[in-house]
């Protein structure tokens, strides 16, 4: 996959977000939201991907009809456990979905009016996606809570072991990224240190 240079959107300082699994993404993708940035969902992307004629029928076809609801929509959470726990499922599936997603998010941003763009991708250090960005943010959190807060939104023990194995590990994460913002406290405190990124992006542009 050749990733796009979202860096390279003229007027734009666009954020690359991600973080270990249940670091608080989406809590943080709304807290840019607030500070007025343009915020994009890679899974809300892929989420739309899935439902286009090209990419519903080529996933049902590679998976069978076990893959479907019984509306006919494709079963997300059957996807997810199949590609979870077969490396090789999984790959096929990013090389489909990741270069869709890559263009459809490059559209948005460039027609969004906002000078801020922040784009929240679990993947994207294992994507290749750093250069990219002109920020990259790595939310984090100890691993014990992680755990705990990935259990308390209903998945097994097995089912966010397999996730976790299909991602770097968080220290590498971290270690990558230009900024890493730790999330074990109350949602205003992360709140605060966005809204100190947003102002000093606002205030260098």
């Amino acid at each position: 996959m050749s990733p796009v240079d979202f860096a390279a959107i003229r007027g734009k300082a666009v954020i690359g977000l991600t973080g270990p699994i249940a670091s608080g993404k989406s809590l943080a993708l709304k807290l840019f939201a607030r500070e007025g940035a343009f915020v994009v969902s890679a899974d809300a992307v892929t989420a739309q991907l899935l439902t286009t004629p090209r990419i519903y029928h080529t996933i049902s076809h590679k998976f069978g009809p076990d893959i479907l609801q019984n509306n006919g929509l494709l079963d997300k959470k059957r996807l997810a456990a199949e590609v979870f726990n077969s490396a090789a499922k999984r790959k096929w599936l990013e090389r489909l979905l990741h270069p869709e997603i890559l263009e459809l998010t490059q559209s948005l941003i460039t027609r969004a009016p906002q000078k801020i763009a922040v784009v929240e991708a679990p993947l994207l250090f294992e994507a290749g996606l750093a250069e990219c960005f002109m920020l990259t943010v790595c939310l984090s959190a100890p691993a014990k809570e992680l755990e705990a807060r990935a259990l308390k939104r209903g998945w097994t023990k097995a089912e966010y072991r397999a996730r976790l194995a299909a991602q770097l590990p968080a220290e590498e994460k971290y270690a990558r990224a230009d900024l890493v913002l730790e999330n074990s406290g109350a949602p205003r405190e992360l709140a605060q240190k966005i809204k100190f990124i947003c102002r000093f992006l606002k205030e260098t542009a």
